[in-house]
Formats: C-alpha cells, structure tokens, sequence
C-alpha cells in the first residue's frame, strides 16, 4: 500500500524538480477568456492499497494567473476558527499533510475573498487550491486572484456537488484521496467585449425606433382605409347621381328613314359599328348618339360625354361645390320632386382641377 502511495506521489514529483510545482501564469487569458481544468480523484483503501474509486472529467475552472498542472493528495482544510472555508491561517488537514511529496488543499467558498483561501493554502504549503461553491449553479465563476510571490500555485473552482463528493471520500478515514489537475481547454466567452452600455444603448434605441415605426403604420393605414372607404362612398353616389340622370336622357329606335341610316349614316363612336334598323340609341343633351348599350356603362362610370366631355350631372341639374383640396365627403339633399342634388364637398378635384376656389353650380331639369 505504502508503495502505491509512494509510486503516485513521485509521478507528482517527478513533473518538475521543486516538490510544489508553482502554476503557470504565462495562458494569456482576458476578463473573457477562462481555462478549464481535469480534475482526476483516485480514492485508495489505506489497509489494502486498493484503488477504491477513480474518475476524471472536466469539472474545474482555473483561477486567473494561477493556471498549471499539479498532483498530490487532498486534504480538507480547517482553520484555527474550526470551519472549512480556508479564511483563518495557519490552516491544516483532517489528515495531517504529509510530510514528503505535495498536497492540495480543498476548501469551502464563502467569507472571504477567493485570493485569501489561495493565499492561506500556499503559505500552509498546499501545491494547489481546490475550491468549490457552496450554492447550487449550473455555470462556474472565474476566480479573480492576483499573482502569487515568490511562488505560485494552481487554483480551481469547481461545483458544490463535486466539492462535496470528495469531502465524504475524506471523511472517510479508511481512505486516502489522490487528485491530479490538468489543464483541459482553453475557451472564450462569445460577444465578451461587447460593452453592456452599448449593448443597452442600441437595444433602447432600437426599441423606438420600433415602436415610431408601428405607431407611423398604424396611422398610416388608418389614414389610407379612411380615405378608399370615402372614396368608394363617393364613387356610390356619383354612380347613383349617374343613374338617375341616365333616365332622364331620352333614346329612340332607329328606323329605316332615320338619317343615321340613310346615305353614307353615321356610326357610333363607341364600338365603331354602323347603326342598324330597330337598334336603340341614346341621345345626349349635347347631341351626340350612341348605342345604349354602349354609352350606358361609360356614362355611369365617367358621366360625361364620349365626345365632348359635357358632364351629364351639370346638365340636369345636379348641385355640387368643388374643391382642389381632397374629396373625403358628400351630403345629399332633395330640391325637386324629381332629383336628388348631390353635394360632393371636396370631390371634384380629380374631375374639375382648374377650378380652385368654392362654386356652386345650379341647373334646370331637361327639355
């Protein structure tokens, strides 16, 4: 037994001349960059030699400036105060520290800084630090610890569960525990130096932008569906206006003697056809003829005369005020027993665009 235990801690003696090797500090590590450690615990039976438990994993987070490979056997400290937190020198193990070959000492986080626990463990002889947490997390710190002089020693900060697994291996006096650190990876955090200023900066900033965007699309939209429900209300009215003065524009059937027949006859500008006996056509006020069939749907949808433009809803007698400024409202009236007049307040201007100031426009009823 005596010899394995011998065997192992020569291994440890064997990777450097001085007993307790010092930690490396020369792993160019920033505030976002950390070091990972392998933390391998090897448990022996002191009666039989036996190797009782081993296992190894990386579970370990090295301490800034105190970043390097060591072994020996591990002792749970206690200070003078009688806790296990390492913050009272002069401190010592539950198993006295041996006096040959080096040793690690595992301590409690908590009542003092990271740097004093370093700092008692290395003064006490430790050849490195263990220290786990004393709350559950499922990320580890990064010790902040300052170099040590004149020598330096491997600090590792695991997590509570780990810690407390090898205090029970320790605990239990039947066996010696054996740790070897090694360094495993070296790791940076993603987007580490990006200024949290900034970042919040840029988050506000974009924040409302957004919401003066969708505050402009709401009102916009608002705006837009506002004025096509007004202009299809107008377009409506007009229709209807449209049709009612459509009855009153008269028609006629053609006949054999009528003169769009007789010599060369005349066609209608619409479809370009030649008028043929009983075809029917409608005469406009400005007396010009086409077929009804083709004039109706252009008079319901322009109101105005194919050929010269007279606006039909002047002409039989339809009221409406004019403006160059939008065409949002349209108010309906009845002023004859025959009509109803159409006020389209604002409505004209994509009709009408030479006239710029209010008129009123009152006509008679057709011949």
């Amino acid at each position: 037994m005596h010899a394995m235990l011998a065997a192992w801690t020569l291994l440890g003696v064997a990777a450097s001349s001085d007993p307790w090797p010092a930690a490396a500090s020369t792993v160019d590590e920033t505030a976002d960059s950390y070091t990972t450690a392998y933390l391998n615990v090897t448990s022996y039976d002191l009666a039989t030699g036996v190797v009782v438990q081993t296992e190894k994993s990386e579970i370990g987070k090295f301490g800034e400036y105190h970043v390097g490979a060591a072994s020996g056997m591990l002792l749970h400290v206690i200070g003078t105060d009688g806790d296990r937190n390492g913050c009272a020198p002069p401190v010592h193990g539950v198993q006295e520290p041996p006096d040959a070959g080096p040793w690690i000492a595992l301590v409690r986080r908590g009542k003092c800084s990271f740097q004093t626990k370093v700092d008692n463990a290395r003064r006490a002889g430790a050849s490195a630090v263990i220290v786990y947490n004393d709350r559950e997390a499922t990320d580890l710190d990064k010790m902040k610890l300052m170099p040590s002089d004149p020598r330096n020693v491997s600090a590792v900060f695991t997590y509570k569960w780990k810690g407390e697994d090898m205090a029970r291996m320790l605990d239990d006096m039947t066996r010696r525990v054996m740790v070897k650190i090694t360094i495993a990876s070296h790791c940076t955090r993603p987007y580490g130096n990006i200024n949290r200023t900034s970042v919040l900066f840029v988050s506000i900033s974009f924040i409302v932008l957004m919401v003066i965007s969708l505050a402009w699309l709401v009102f916009y939209y608002i705006q837009r569906f506002r004025y096509i429900h007004a202009k299809d209300q107008l377009s409506r009215r007009l229709c209807n206006a449209a049709k009612k003065a459509l009855s009153k524009i008269p028609t006629k059937h053609i006949k054999m003697d009528d003169k769009e027949i007789v010599g060369d006859g005349d066609c209608c500008a619409v479809c370009i056809e030649p008028y043929r006996p009983s075809e029917v056509v409608r005469i406009l006020p400005c007396r010009h003829e086409f077929h009804k069939s083709c004039v109706d749907p252009w008079l319901l949808e322009h109101r105005t005369c194919p050929m010269c433009k007279m606006d039909i809803l002047k002409h039989y007698g339809f009221l409406f005020t004019g403006s160059q400024e939008s065409f949002l409202h349209v108010e309906v009236e009845e002023v004859t027993n025959d009509f109803d007049v159409y006020q389209y307040a604002r409505g004209r201007s994509f009709m009408d665009t030479a006239q710029n100031s209010r008129t009123t426009l009152i006509g008679g009823t057709a011949d």
